[in-house]
């Protein structure tokens, strides 16, 4: 990831993943509370992949990003495959499926979204157009 301003949102996205990992600690309170269920093997994908995010915008490496946010774009499918199924790998229900996919989601569109080559290069190049 080349630019500043781009590498904030991937980083945040990762601290957001981590912090709502916090929800699997939740002692099941009154449902206002009780937000997110993440459990079992759902809580080590969320941890580990907003790891990855936040190494990705720390580092600036757009490819870090790219592949936390398509594995949780993943695990969000499989989760979706197995709702309300007797197997069910990561352990979630329908908010760890939005937890996933909307992390997943936002990490690629940060990703992918062209960018610049330099803001050096667009300054000159509006400077030549006003000569």
């Amino acid at each position: 990831m080349s630019g500043r301003r781009f590498d904030l949102p991937a980083l945040v996205l990762g601290v957001a993943a981590l912090l709502g990992s916090l929800f699997a600690f939740s002692t099941g309170g009154p449902a206002p509370v009780d937000l997110i269920h993440v459990r079992g093997a759902g809580l080590i994908v969320i941890v580990a992949l907003g790891v990855l995010a936040v190494l990705g915008g720390v580092l600036r490496l757009r490819v870090l990003v790219i592949v936390a946010g398509t594995a949780f774009v993943a695990a969000a499918v499989i989760q979706l495959l197995q709702a309300g199924q007797a197997v069910n790998l990561l352990g979630g229900d329908g908010s760890t499926l939005a937890l996933m996919g909307g992390l997943g989601l936002g990490l690629l569109a940060v990703a992918l979204t062209p960018r610049p080559l330099s803001t050096d290069r667009k300054t000159h190049d509006e400077s030549e157009r006003t000569a």
